[in-house]
């Protein structure tokens, strides 16, 4: 955030009707509005409803029955005479290998809806800041315009007394100084502000354009708990994570069981049978097929279950580690708070009412001719520093109040 020092810029009129005329066309939105219609339109939601959507097209492929296995002979099979066979075999696994496939893309597919959320949940956090942003920049705004109208009477009465004899070219030559630079930070505000509706407006992506409701910058609160323990969407979908990896675990296991290998065959023969009857090859003969693959060789696999409860070992010390971070940033920006809050307090309560009786007094003093220019300049600046001071706090205030709310998934 860029801190705007307080001067009176040259062409503030011009720029002010040329600000006005560009952002005349922004429908005010408010927090919550903005906040719905980003659910309903932001891209990065879409591709995440997306993924959602294809774990659960992918459902059905746990399922995935072995190819059909069919074979056809023609030789010398039986006898010198030419025969023909053919053979189909299928592989079928048992029912808890199935299951346990099924289990992952299930917990693939919460897992999904899950990370849905929290993708919600930080479009939230991302909105909440660039709306308040805009909020803050509206009150620079304002002090910049009560600046103008200080060092605008200040320069008028300076070309008054120049004119009288009653001063030099230096007093005139300052006031006009503070006019020119400020120029530039009103300028540096303005596409400050342009950016952040940018931002706004990418993140709610709804064709139209919208601007902040004005009056909320002071009136942001904390929902405070004592007993947080965490944000409830991101630790329930490193909690799923830890369902995924026990389910991974059940199916490298399960690849463990034996398969079975159920078929026919079918087979002509020519001449003279067993049972001494004769066959022209036109009859065919058939047997059946019944097996089963043990998987014998299984160092591969065992060491593919090792590692995956290794990987179990990593969800769970995620999930402890996502817990303990929460805790402490709660922690830590409640703190942080606090420290501004008791600085907005100062403010409120005296800040604030000594900037008004310095001005107050710099004006009265300056127009009874008991101070020159240096002294009025330097109490007005001291005056002016007090009430920016007092919007970057509040500003400072809200953010921690945004992130504390956010972490609670207020």
């Amino acid at each position: 955030m860029n801190n705007y020092k307080i001067m009176k810029p040259k062409y503030f009129s011009l720029f002010l009707i040329l600000f006005f005329l560009k952002t005349f066309s922004q429908t005010p939105i408010s927090l919550e509005t903005a906040y719905d219609k980003a659910i309903q339109n932001n891209l990065n939601l879409k591709s995440g409803q997306l993924k959602v959507d294809y774990q659960n097209r992918i459902q059905n492929s746990a399922v995935a029955i072995d190819p059909l296995n069919i074979n056809a002979e023609i030789g010398q099979i039986n006898s010198a005479y030419v025969d023909n066979a053919f053979s189909v075999n299928q592989t079928l696994r048992l029912p808890k290998f199935y299951k346990t496939q099924k289990q992952v893309l299930t917990e693939q597919w919460k897992n999904a809806m899950l990370g849905l959320d929290v993708q919600k949940w930080q479009l939230k956090r991302e909105i909440a800041l660039v709306y308040n942003n805009l909020n803050y920049l509206d009150e620079k705004q304002k002090l910049l315009k009560k600046v103008d109208s200080i060092y605008s009477n200040y320069y008028k009465r300076s070309e008054l007394r120049l004119k009288a004899g009653e001063s030099n070219i230096l007093e005139k030559t300052t006031a006009e100084a503070y006019r020119s630079q400020a120029e530039i930070q009103l300028q540096s505000l303005m596409k400050d502000r342009e950016i952040s509706l940018h931002q706004l407006n990418y993140l709610i992506n709804d064709g139209e354009i919208y601007g902040n409701e004005k009056g909320s910058f002071y009136l942001v609160n904390l929902d405070f708990d004592e007993n947080f323990s965490g944000n409830p969407t991101v630790l329930s979908q490193l909690e799923h994570q830890k369902n995924i990896e026990n389910a991974r675990l059940e199916a490298e296991k399960a690849k463990l069981l034996p398969s079975f290998n159920l078929g026919i065959n079918s087979t002509t023969m020519k001449g003279n049978g067993s049972d001494d009857k004769y066959y022209n090859g036109t009859h065919r003969f058939q047997s059946g097929l019944v097996g089963m693959s043990l998987p014998v060789f299984n160092a591969a696999q065992k060491s593919l279950i090792e590692g995956q409860k290794i990987n179990q070992q990593i969800a769970e010390n995620n999930y402890d580690i996502a817990v303990r971070d929460f805790k402490n940033r709660y922690a830590k920006t409640y703190g942080e708070y606090q420290k501004l809050k008791s600085e907005m307090d100062y403010y409120k309560t005296k800040g604030l009412k000594n900037a008004q009786t310095i001005m107050f007094t710099a004006d009265l003093l300056s127009k009874e001719g008991e101070i020159n220019y240096l002294e009025y300049t330097i109490l007005v600046n001291q005056s002016l520093d007090i009430q920016n001071r007092y919007i970057d706090a509040q500003n400072n205030l809200n953010e921690k109040i945004i992130e504390l709310n956010t972490l609670k998934n207020k």
